[in-house]
C-alpha cells in the first residue's frame, strides 16, 4: 500500500528525529563504557598467549593478569623494584645442597622451596569436570616446569634453567619431538621431574633443586612462565590454547579474542584476589595510597581494541574513547606537541607519564650468516664498519623524538654493571665515515666492493612495518646510513609476526630489535648474547663467544657489587669487539592517560598494570559528551533542504492518487 502524503511528511520527520536524537561516534559498546571497562588500543595481533612460551611485552599486558606468578613486583615502588607475594603464601626457603652431577663432579647448590596460597582456583571452563574451575594445587607450577624442559613447547628460556635444575636434561630426553608419539609424552609428564618436585606431605608446596647459586630464581618466579598451568586445559585445547582458551587463576579471564578486532577481559569471579599496595616509593604522590589495602581489580572488563594505524588509534585516545595510549615512534610528534602546556589536551587534564625503563634498541647481525656472521678477523671489521655508519643520536632525535639517549652497550642506566663512562669504539659516529671506510676496505670491500668478486656487498634488512610509516621511515634511516658507505640495503619487510616467525628460525640477516627488561638485574640483558640462548631464544643474534659464555655463566650467580661489575666489563669488551650488536638507544615509553583514570603511575617492570587501574565512570562519560558534542547546523541545513524537496513529491504523489480513483470510478457502470 502506498502512504499518503500526511503519513509521508509524519514518516520522514520522524526518520530525522531519530537520526539527529541518535547521532553518536561512541565506539565503545555503550553498556560497558558505562561501566568500569579499560579501553585500550593494542597495535598489531597478537603472536602467543601460551605462558610457557610468550615472551614479548605486548602479549605480556594481556597475559599477565590472566597468569599469575608467585611473585608480582610491588606497584608503587621502583629504582630499586620490590617483590611482594602474588600466588605465594609465604617467602621462599633458600638451603644450600651439595651433591654429585652426572659426570661425577660435586657440586655446591642450593634448594628452595615454595609454598602456593591454599585459596587459588582455577576460572570456570570447559575442559574441567563440570566446567567449575578445579583449586590449584603445586602440581599445577610444576606442570608449569615440566613444559618448560619439553623441547617442543620452545621455551625460551629454557638454557637459564636448563645447566641448573637437577635432571633437567635428563627429563628433557624424555620427550620426543614427533607429534605422532603422543602417547609417549603424555607419559613423560606422568613421571616425576628430579629437580622439581611436589612436597608429598604437603599438596600446595614444592621445591626447586640447583646444582648452583641462582639469585634470578626469584625473578623467574615473577614472571608468567612459573604460572600455575592446568594441564586439562592443555590436553582440552591444544594449539589453541595459546591464544584462544587461556586458562588461569588470575584477577582477570579471557572472554574473547577476535583477530584483527579485539581482544576482551572479565573480571575472574573464581580469583583469590589480592590487594592494592599499602607503601610506595620515597616521595610518591599520597594520591596513589587512597586505594590502599583496597581489594583488586578495580576494574570489570577491559577491551584491547586492535588497530594497527597510529592515527586511528590517536584519534579515538583523543575524543576519549580510549583511556591511555603509549607513546611510540609513529604518534610521538603528535602527543609530543599536543601535550604542551596549554594545549588542548594539557587543558583537558590528560597527563603524559614517562617509565624510567631498563631497556635497550638495537640492530643485529644474524652471526650465522656466511656473508655478515662469523668471528674471524675480516668478519669483525665488516660488522665494526657498519656499526660505525650508523649515527645513534640522530636516531634518537628523529625516530624516536627525543624519548630516549645514545646507548654504547647492552647494560642500560640504573642496573648494576652499568658503567656512565665507557665510550663504545664502534659507536662514535663521523658523519665522513672515515674509519668505517678503512675498516671496510681491510674487511675485504673498498668502497662497498667485494674484491674478490668485483660485486657490491648486498645486506638484507628484515623489516616488520605493521606500524606503517614510522616503521617505513625507521627503515629508511637505517638503509641510507649504511648505503653511505657504498653497500647496497635491501629490505625485506614482513607484519611483525612474520618477523618474529623469521628471526626464531634464523631466517634473518640484519634486523632491528629492543629489549625492555623482564627483571631489574644485569643478567637479564647480558643474557641476550649468552650462547645457548640462541634463537628462537632471546639471543636472536645467534652470537657464540666461548670466552662470553664462561663469564656470563660466573657473573649470573653473583650478587651486585665490584667484583660482579668488572667480569661484566670482560664480558663487554669480547662482545664490543665481536660486534653481533649496533647498539642504538635506550628509549623511555611515556604513555598519555585520561584525567578519569585512577592510579596514574608508570612502573615499567610490571606487566599487569591494568591490576590496578581504575575508571570514574562518570566523569568518563561526562568528558566525552563534553569533548564529542555534535554540530547540528549542516545537519539542520540538509534537513530544510530534505524536506523542501519532499513535500512537492508527497503532493504529487498525492495527486496521482486522486486521478487512479477517480479513473476507476468513471470505468464503474453508470
Amino acid at each position: 500500500m502506498q502512504a499518503t502524503a500526511p503519513a509521508v511528511r509524519a514518516e520522514w520527520t520522524i526518520g530525522v528525529a531519530l537520526m539527529l536524537a541518535g547521532c553518536s561516534n561512541i565506539p565503545n559498546p555503550v553498556d560497558w563504557n558505562r561501566e568500569p571497562t579499560y579501553f585500550f588500543a593494542f597495535g598489531s595481533e597478537p603472536q602467543s598467549f601460551d605462558p610457557s612460551v610468550s615472551y614479548n611485552s605486548g602479549d605480556a599486558a594481556v597475559m599477565d593478569p590472566v597468569y599469575p606468578s608467585y611473585f608480582r613486583y610491588n606497584f608503587l615502588k621502583q629504582n630499586p623494584w620490590e617483590l611482594d607475594l602474588d600466588v605465594g603464601l609465604a617467602a621462599p626457603l633458600r638451603e644450600p645442597l651439595d651433591g654429585i652431577g652426572p659426570r661425577g663432579v660435586a657440586f655446591h647448590g642450593e634448594t628452595w622451596t615454595f609454598e602456593i596460597r591454599h585459596d587459588l582456583r582455577f576460572q570456570d571452563d570447559p575442559c574441567f569436570a563440570g566446567g567449575k574451575g578445579r583449586p590449584v594445587i603445586a602440581d599445577d607450577v610444576v606442570y608449569a616446569f615440566k613444559r618448560m624442559a619439553d623441547p617442543k613447547v620452545e621455551f625460551p628460556l629454557a638454557s637459564n634453567l636448563a645447566d641448573k635444575v637437577l635432571g633437567w636434561d635428563e627429563y628433557s630426553r624424555g620427550f620426543v619431538t614427533s607429534r605422532a608419539d603422543a602417547a609417549r609424552n603424555a607419559a613423560n609428564y606422568d613421571r616425576p621431574m628430579p629437580g622439581v618436585r611436589v612436597d608429598p606431605a604437603n599438596r600446595h608446596r614444592f621445591t626447586v633443586s640447583l646444582n648452583q647459586p641462582y639469585p634470578q630464581l626469584r625473578y623467574l618466579m615473577a614472571m608468567h612462565f612459573t604460572t600455575p598451568i592446568a594441564r586439562e586445559a592443555v590436553e582440552a585445547y591444544g594449539n589453541q590454547s595459546s591464544l584462544y582458551h587461556m586458562v588461569g587463576c588470575g584477577l582477570f579471564r579471557l572472554a574473547e579474542y577476535t583477530p584483527h578486532d579485539r581482544i576482551v577481559l572479565v573480571h575472574n569471579e573464581n580469583s583469590a584476589g589480592a590487594t592494592y599496595p599499602t607503601s610506595g616509593a620515597p616521595g610518591i604522590d599520597q594520591a596513589l595510597l587512597r586505594d590502599a589495602g583496597k581489594p583488586l581489580p578495580f576494574l570489570k572488563r577491559v577491551e584491547f581494541r586492535i588497530i594497527t594505524e597510529p592515527i586511528t588509534s590517536y584519534n579515538l585516545f583523543d575524543q576519549g574513547f580510549f583511556d591511555s595510549l603509549s607513546v611510540g615512534q609513529a604518534n610521538a610528534p603528535v602527543l609530543l606537541h599536543a601535550s604542551k602546556p596549554g594545549t588542548s589536551m594539557s587543558r583537558r587534564g590528560i597527563e603524559m607519564l614517562k617509565g624510567a625503563y631498563p631497556t635497550i634498541e638495537y640492530l643485529a647481525f644474524n652471526m650465522q650468516d656466511p656473508t655478515f656472521g662469523g668471528y674471524t678477523l675480516d668478519k669483525r671489521k665488516l660488522r665494526q664498519a657498519i656499526s660505525l655508519s650508523v649515527d645513534s643520536e640522530s636516531y634518537v632525535e628523529l625516530m624516536n623524538q627525543g624519548l630516549g639517549v645514545k646507548a654504547d652497550f647492552l647494560i642500560p642506566r640504573g642496573l648494576g654493571g652499568y658503567d656512565p663512562s665507557y665510550k663504545n669504539p664502534y659507536r662514535q659516529y663521523d658523519p665522513d665515515l672515515t674509519r668505517a671506510r678503512t675498516l671496510l676496505a681491510e674487511a675485504g670491500y673498498p668502497g662497498g666492493v667485494d674484491t674478490a668478486t668485483g660485486e657490491r656487498l648486498t645486506l638484507y634488512y628484515d623489516n616488520y612495518v605493521d606500524n606503517g610509516p614510522s616503521d617505513r621511515q625507521r627503515e629508511e634511516f637505517i638503509r641510507k646510513q649504511v648505503q653511505a658507505l657504498g653497500i647496497t640495503v635491501v629490505s625485506r619487510d614482513t607484519t611483525y609476526a612474520e618477523f618474529v616467525d623469521r628471526t626464531n628460525h634464523k631466517k634473518v640477516q640484519f634486523f632491528n630489535y629492543g629489549w625492555v627488561a623482564d627483571y631489574p638485574d644485569a643478567e637479564n640483558f647480558a643474557f641476550l648474547l649468552y650462547g645457548p640462548n640462541e634463537s628462537p631464544g632471546p639471543n636472536n643474534a645467534n652470537y657464540h663467544n666461548p670466552e662470553y659464555d664462561r663469564l656470563f655463566e660466573q657473573m649470573r650467580g653473583m650478587d651486585d657489587g665490584p667484583a660482579r661489575n668488572e667480569i661484566i666489563r670482560r664480558m663487554r669488551d669480547f662482545a664490543v669487539e665481536d660486534c653481533p650488536w649496533i647498539y642504538l638507544s635506550e628509549n623511555e615509553g611515556p604513555t598519555m592517560y585520561q584525567p578519569w583514570v585512577r592510579n596514574r603511575y608508570s612502573n615499567p617492570i610490571l606487566s599487569n598494570l591494568l591490576d590496578y587501574r581504575g575508571i570514574d565512570v562518570e566523569r568518563r562519560e561526562r568528558l566525552q559528551t563534553e569533548w564529542n558534542r555534535p554540530i547540528w547546523t549542516p545537519l539542520a541545513i540538509f534537513a530544510l533542504i530534505a524536506f523542501a524537496g519532499v513535500v512537492p513529491a508527497a503532493q504529487t504523489v498525492h495527486r496521482h492518487r486522486n486521478r487512479r480513483v477517480r479513473k476507476r470510478i468513471s470505468e464503474e457502470p453508470s
